[in-house]
């Protein structure tokens, strides 16, 4: 495991303020600071040059007047640009037009022979050529850096200088100045800084709270500001927390209304993400993939084993895909579709396993009818067009063909008749009468209605009822589905057989059996033997006269009773089918 780093703690907004206000301040006062220092040098150097070219023509003047009065003696002249030197503090050169100098108050007079020619002096050069010149550099006679100011006058130049560090001392006095007044206003400037940062930050702080407080969903009142941009700003946050409540709600609302949407439909949605791993899924998913648990935030592949739809899935993040699953014994119907925010796609799956099987019957039973109507449509054909060939003139063959038009049209219009009465039932256009019906009364009227078919080939029917029940149905509708059961154990029962009749209570269902010791249903048939015009044995049926219908009708009156139906193996042989329908206690209250 991987040692995190310590974070340094971040600085809050009152440091920020100050540092920044500080920084700011230091930025201003150096940037206005170079450039006093930078005037004032100016300002101060021109003064000087000024000054200093002032005493040397005033230096000039003395001499001159000197000289009209008592010669140009170069002891005397030594002597008045001494005393001049005393009385303005500037250092005094008198120099010929030759170069050499004359007279200079900081050399003693017996060393003036011993000085260089001046004559190249950036100032003598420029004194003899406009009248006067200034220039600033080091002394060789002193050896230190001075400023020069020389005159011309008659045949005379003279100079006046200074020392530069006397200008720059005079600089470093008003730097220290400035820097102190800085110092005390940077000092001044910084409380009033923090202190403004603190009052900020402290408003700042209270927003914040009432900021945390619309996250936390808990309703804050923000104070009064005289302020006006902490007044906006709180203005801002009152109206972004009522838009942000209304926005909750409608979301809380269409949650709702998504999450009751998705839980009543009938349809499986399961969403996954950019990796495969469910995020959503609704009842009806959990229904039709098995699921006991929501498998969120798994892998779709370790979810479910159902490779087709992991495939499927994978598919629809790319684009719309469709397929079918087969998902244990149902057939699923798959639509993927692209989730374009996060990557991934969602499935709505389907049921059609009962669809699919109600297309097979479809066809089956388009088929089947088909064939049905074919065979006795083409036998009329045929006879008719025999007897319009001659036939009808035979007595004979005439008789033999015409009773197989009675046969075959009595097949015709007993198809017919039981396609719209099946037609009626499903349709709910078929009048039951539900009331109580005595069990016995109900075997009895079939038994004799069916004797004598049952006496024809040797086979008894019997009854088994203890005691006598009575059933909540339709009596019509009941005598028919007994009916339809007999003639089918009758039918597929060999010479010398039984039909039993059996009826018990079994909670508040009465459960009725007809059973046969025939040939039997074998097991892969009991799922469709109710199905229309479904013949386990096709041929065998088709001779024995029946339409194929009798039990689909058997089927849709048992159900819209209220019962079920079924079908089962008998015992020791043959088939018992069984019927449930609800209980009636009118021999309960009779008996009472």
């Amino acid at each position: 495991m991987r040692s995190r780093k310590p974070t340094a703690r971040r600085s809050g907004v009152r440091v920020k303020l100050f540092v920044a206000s500080l920084g700011l301040m230091l930025m201003i006062g150096g940037a206005i600071g170079i450039y006093l220092e930078s005037l004032l040098r100016t300002f101060l150097g021109e003064r000087v040059q000024a000054d200093l070219l002032g005493h040397a023509q005033t230096a000039a003047q003395a001499l001159a007047l000197h000289a009209q009065h008592e010669g140009r003696h170069p002891a005397s002249q030594q002597n008045i640009v001494k005393r001049l030197s005393e009385a303005n503090g500037y250092r005094i050169t008198v120099i010929g037009l030759d170069g050499m100098v004359i007279a200079d108050s900081a050399i003693p007079e017996d060393r003036l022979a011993n000085l260089e020619n001046h004559a190249d002096r950036p100032e003598v050069i420029e004194a003899r050529r406009s009248g006067h010149g200034i220039a600033r550099r080091t002394s060789a006679t002193l050896d230190e850096p001075l400023l020069y100011a020389a005159v011309e006058s008659g045949p005379l130049i003279v100079r006046a200088a200074t020392s530069l560090q006397t200008l720059s001392d005079v600089m470093d006095q008003l730097r220290f100045g400035f820097l102190g007044a800085a110092v005390v206003g940077l000092a001044v400037a910084a409380i009033m800084s923090l202190l403004s940062a603190h009052l900020l930050t402290r408003e700042l702080r209270k927003l914040v709270e009432h900021a945390k407080a619309l996250v936390r969903g808990e309703r804050s009142s923000l104070p009064w500001y005289s302020t006006e941009e902490l007044g906006r700003l709180a203005g801002s946050f009152t109206k972004l927390a009522g838009q942000l409540e209304q926005t909750m709600e409608t979301l809380a609302t269409e949650r709702s209304r998504f999450s009751v949407v998705l839980e009543s439909m009938s349809e499986a949605v399961l969403t996954v993400d950019d990796q495969l791993q469910i995020t959503l899924v609704n009842p009806a998913c959990l229904s039709i993939l098995g699921l006991e648990v929501e498998p969120l935030e798994r892998p779709l592949s370790e979810a479910v084993d159902l490779p087709d739809l992991v495939e499927l899935a994978c598919k629809g993040r790319q684009g719309s895909a469709v397929g079918e699953v087969q998902v244990g014994r149902r057939l699923v119907l798959a639509r993927a579709t692209p989730l374009a925010t996060s990557g991934g796609a969602v499935v709505v799956m389907h049921d059609v396993t009962e669809m699919r099987r109600l297309e097979i019957i479809r066809k089956d039973f388009v088929a089947n009818v088909s064939h049905e109507l074919r065979t006795p449509v083409s036998i009329v054909r045929a006879n008719a067009e025999t007897l319009l060939d001659g036939a009808v003139d035979d007595p004979e063959r005439a008789r033999y063909f015409i009773e197989a038009l009675y046969r075959n049209a009595d097949r015709l219009s007993r198809i017919i008749a039981d396609l719209l009465d099946l037609s009626q039932i499903e349709a709910g256009q078929y009048q039951l009468s539900v009331r109580g019906v005595s069990i016995r009364e109900a075997f009895t009227r079939t038994v004799e209605s069916l004797l004598a078919r049952a006496d024809s080939r040797r086979i008894s029917l019997e009854i088994f009822l203890d005691r006598d029940l009575d059933v909540l149905a339709d009596r019509k509708a009941l005598d028919q589905i007994l009916s339809n059961l007999v003639e089918n154990g009758i039918k597929y029962t060999s010479e010398g057989g039984r039909v039993r009749l059996h009826a018990r209570r079994v909670d508040d269902m009465i459960r009725i059996e007809v059973e046969d010791d025939g040939q039997g249903i074998p097991e892969q048939h009991w799922n469709r033997i109710f199905e229309r015009f479904y013949r386990v044995d096709t041929g065998r049926s088709r001779d024995m006269g029946g339409t194929g219908l009798g039990l689909s009708i058997v089927k849709h009156l048992v159900e819209s009773m209220s019962g079920e139906v079924g079908v089962e193996s008998g015992e020791p042989r043959g088939s018992r089918f069984w019927i449930l329908l609800p209980r009636s206690r009118i021999s309960e209250i009779r008996a009472a």
